[in-house]
């Protein structure tokens, strides 16, 4: 995996509405519930695969719409992407 990756997973977390810090140097993503800042979870790239910091697999390269999916229900955000709303 490289940067492209992670900036991918990096979107589409922002899309569920959470906040997203990214490490590039070390693939790390530590990604916030905007509402509860105790609510939050440190991603890794470890070999093919999105792990998070208690060693919780979440998904493979390629598959990081699902990895934000899984991230946004364990951080307590709705399951759905965040629509934007005209005015």
């Amino acid at each position: 995996m490289d940067t492209n990756d992670l900036q991918n997973l990096a979107r589409h977390l922002k899309e569920h509405g959470l906040q997203v810090c990214i490490d590039a140097a070390g693939m790390r993503l530590t990604v916030t519930n905007p509402l509860n800042s105790r609510l939050s979870e440190t991603i890794v790239a470890a070999g093919d695969r999105w792990v998070t910091s208690f060693d919780y697999e979440i998904g493979e390269h390629g598959g990081e719409a699902a990895c934000a999916e899984r991230i946004a229900r364990v951080l307590a955000v709705s399951s759905g992407p965040v629509k934007e709303v005209s005015a």
